[in-house]
């Protein structure tokens, strides 16, 4: 079996893109049954930044097929529109890139801590609905382990950008203090979330929390301090905000340019609106209003250059983990191939020493069972003696094209006498 990922993320495609194959928390479980019907199994891992598929397959190009044709039936994109921005691993290559990821070494701010949540959420997902088994659930709980790794055997975490606090930066390009600004939390992903919690330690106090779901607006307003807002108020609230911080996960915008309560701003009273959510919540022509600056998650990367730069020595040390760490998951997934072919070999020389053994005996008849146990003592060790270096070698190696090549000098598949 080989193990692949298929996906995209920010360094390959543009958010436009990204916006089509995202799969949102509440969509999972419903992408993974669709992915079912295609591949069998598998992990779907989709944030802001990427969206990726890892499976487990028999044939390599036949899986990356089956992907892709999940990706086109479910999301809806011709596989031409798709393809110019996908990246496909296989077997180590794979293995490396998860890890990586888990690592937040692919991530778009160096070091930030959500992704390692966000691949223990999707393998999570995948194992509720017995997608993700055997070799791809070692995988999966390998690469947190290394992830956890990566962070307490050096400093890559340390000091780290998250989103939320790069989103807190660019805010303060329009606003260099926050006290006295109306924030607005317009939907509840986890990152709109944070970035609220980040803008109010860095000062702003009076937060509103709008939702489609009103009683959790008014939870998450109790969290955070702020005042619950109806989402038929949506209108009152935009007027009256300063910083908008937006991560719906609706599939469609949620603020357009036609909006009164955004026409009607002027450079007089700016407004700041961090679109964190993908895919976006806010109408790219929205950022062409007087008054009002737009940034979306790729923005978010002119901000993490600078923590990026100063990571890169940690970085170098979390990469020699990955090297470390992936060539040991391929040596258990080989040696876990090769178990069948040393069981068949087993099988194989013990039906023939049987054999063998049975015919002699019938050419002995009058041989007693005291003589007959030394000659089946010594068929055995024989066979263990011959079975010993190929057994061996099998175990120790580990490598594909070595087990083809015994399975066909033994003849194990045929079984012939």
């Amino acid at each position: 079996m080989n193990i692949i990922a298929v996906g995209l993320n920010h360094r390959t495609a543009p958010v436009d893109v990204r916006d089509r194959v995202t799969v949102s928390t509440d969509r999972l479980e419903e992408a993974l049954g669709a992915l079912r019907d295609h591949t069998g199994n598998g992990v779907i891992l989709s944030t802001c930044n990427r969206s990726e598929v890892y499976s487990q397959v028999a044939s390599i190009q036949e899986g990356v097929d089956a992907i892709l044709s999940f990706m086109r039936a479910y999301h809806g994109i011709d596989r031409q529109e798709l393809t110019p921005y996908l990246y496909m691993y296989e077997q180590e290559e794979a293995v490396s890139h998860l890890f990586r990821v888990a690592c937040s070494l692919d991530s778009m701010i160096l070091g930030e801590s959500q992704i390692l949540g966000q691949v223990r959420r999707a393998f999570g997902a995948a194992g509720r609905h017995d997608m993700c088994n055997g070799s791809l659930s070692r995988l999966f709980n390998q690469a947190l382990r290394v992830g956890k790794r990566a962070r307490t055997d050096t400093s890559i975490g340390r000091n780290a950008l998250s989103v939320s606090n790069a989103a807190v930066q660019l805010a303060r390009r329009v606003f260099p203090e926050f006290s006295g600004r109306r924030v607005l939390v317009l939907g509840l992903g986890d990152a709109g979330k944070l970035a609220a919690r980040a803008l109010s330690n860095a000062g702003a106090r009076n937060i509103m929390v709008v939702n489609r779901t009103y009683q959790r607006a008014v939870d998450t307003a109790a969290e955070l301090g702020g005042t619950p807002v109806p989402f038929d108020r949506l209108a009152d609230a935009l007027d009256s905000a300063d910083i908008i911080v937006a991560s719906t996960g609706s599939p469609g915008y949620i603020l357009t340019p036609e909006m009164p309560s955004l026409a009607a701003r002027d450079t007089a009273r700016p407004l700041f609106i961090i679109d964190i959510a993908v895919p976006r919540d806010v109408d790219p022509a929205v950022g062409h209003l007087p008054g009002l600056h737009l940034y979306d998650i790729d923005d978010l990367e002119a901000v993490s250059g600078t923590n990026r730069r100063e990571r890169e020595q940690e970085a170098a040390k979390v990469e020699a983990i990955v090297a470390d760490e992936a060539p040991s998951f391929m040596h258990w997934l080989a040696s876990r191939e090769s178990v069948p072919t040393v069981a068949a070999l087993r099988q194989r020389a013990e039906t023939i020493r049987a054999k063998e053994l049975a015919r002699l005996v019938r050419r002995l008849p009058n041989l007693s069972d005291e003589q007959r146990a030394p000659l089946e003592a010594f068929s055995r060790a024989l066979v263990n003696k011959l079975l010993h270096a190929p057994i061996t070698t099998l175990k120790r190696n580990h490598h594909p094209a070595q087990t083809e090549v015994v399975r066909e000098l033994f003849d194990l598949d045929g079984q012939q006498s």
